[in-house]
């Protein structure tokens, strides 16, 4: 046995009173344990501050309690609190990351075989994947398939999923700037490369297809979602020749919005007076600017990636009912589920009617 601290499993079983196979399946969450037992090798564990050595345990259960979580994007303030979400609900079951970040295109393309590569050498139990790219695609020979993958901010039918409902988002949006009677919009949006951008584009040429009415590209702009691509395309929007038609903007980020905001205000222009203004992400700077914007449970993101990967591992015999106090969408297919999650609008003093 291998000592910590000088506490060996066998001393903890014989405090208890119970064999030493008893407090293993204690340690890895086993069934076959009564709850008085459970409760009593518990309670020894934590009297002699008994900590299982992790090689120790991965050889008796050929697991390694780790999780690899791919980060396909830049490491924002979005993906830093969906990481926060998944590592505090794994550590509730004793699981670590191994966080493994590809900032470049070529190490997404690349993704199927470096997920094999870090299951052979490193024998995580399961990965998670942040933000995986619209285009990009598994490749399902190279990835053993008793390896479970989650996946955030995206979705794909074969796997398991976490998700922004963008596109509703941004329709929503669009909507409620005709609803106050603005006609002409611009509109501010992500980068095409990302899910989030791709999606919310997605959201407004639909509204516009139902309605049977044309963009004005002109007045639409794709870039990074930054307070400097905002405030390029807000500048760029006010050099048009039909700019004093146009009366409100939905940007797919807060940040675009306070940079369309500058913008604005230092054309002489007002908000909402002079032009109404919807942001997305709910962030302190929307509330400095008294933007309405969307809000979206991004740490509860990484929770329930996190919960889904512990039910396919057979930590949670079930996934468990949880309350939200935002509309969420579950379904099951093929013994996998996909959670929708609807972001929520914040109303605040940016929109007037037109």
């Amino acid at each position: 046995m291998i000592n910590i601290g000088r506490i060996k499993i066998k001393e903890v079983a014989k405090k208890a009173g119970v064999g030493v196979g008893t407090v293993s399946r204690v340690l890895n969450k086993r069934k076959h344990v009564s709850s008085a037992t459970r409760e009593r090798v518990i309670e020894v564990i934590k009297e002699l501050d008994y900590q299982p050595h992790a090689i120790a345990r991965s050889l008796s259960s050929k697991k390694t309690n780790t999780i690899t979580v791919y980060l396909l994007q830049d490491f924002t303030g979005f993906r830093t609190n969906v990481v926060r979400g998944i590592q505090s609900e794994l550590r509730k079951f004793n699981f670590d990351i191994i966080l493994n970040c590809l900032d470049n295109a070529e190490e997404v393309k690349t993704l199927s075989k470096r997920i094999q590569n870090f299951y052979i050498q490193s024998k995580t139990d399961g990965c998670i994947i942040i933000s995986l790219l619209p285009e990009s695609k598994l490749k399902p020979d190279l990835i053993p398939k008793d390896y479970p993958i989650v996946l955030i901010d995206s979705q794909r039918d074969n796997l398991s999923s976490v998700f922004i409902d963008n596109v509703s988002a941004a329709y929503n949006a669009v909507n409620y700037l005709f609803q106050q009677g603005h006609r002409s919009i611009g509109y501010i949006m992500g980068v095409q490369s990302t899910t989030s951008g791709y999606e919310r584009l997605l959201g407004v040429n639909k509204f516009y297809q139902e309605k049977g009415i044309t963009l004005d590209n002109r007045f639409i702009s794709i870039d990074h979602f930054t307070f400097k691509a905002g405030n390029k395309a807000m500048k760029r929007f006010l050099l048009q020749e039909d700019t004093n038609s146009l009366t409100a903007i939905f940007a797919a980020s807060d940040y675009q919005a306070a940079g369309a905001e500058k913008a604005l205000k230092e054309a002489g222009l007002k908000v909402p007076n002079d032009v109404s203004l919807i942001g997305f992400d709910n962030n302190t700077l929307s509330e400095y600017l008294d933007l309405t914007t969307f809000s979206q449970p991004i740490y509860d993101m990484g929770v329930l990636g996190a919960k889904i990967m512990l039910r396919e591992l057979g930590c949670l015999e079930e996934f468990p009912k949880m309350k939200f106090n935002f509309d969420t969408k579950v379904k099951s297919k093929n013994d996998k589920v996909h959670i929708t999650l609807i972001p929520k609008m914040i109303f605040r003093k940016s929109v007037k009617k037109n």
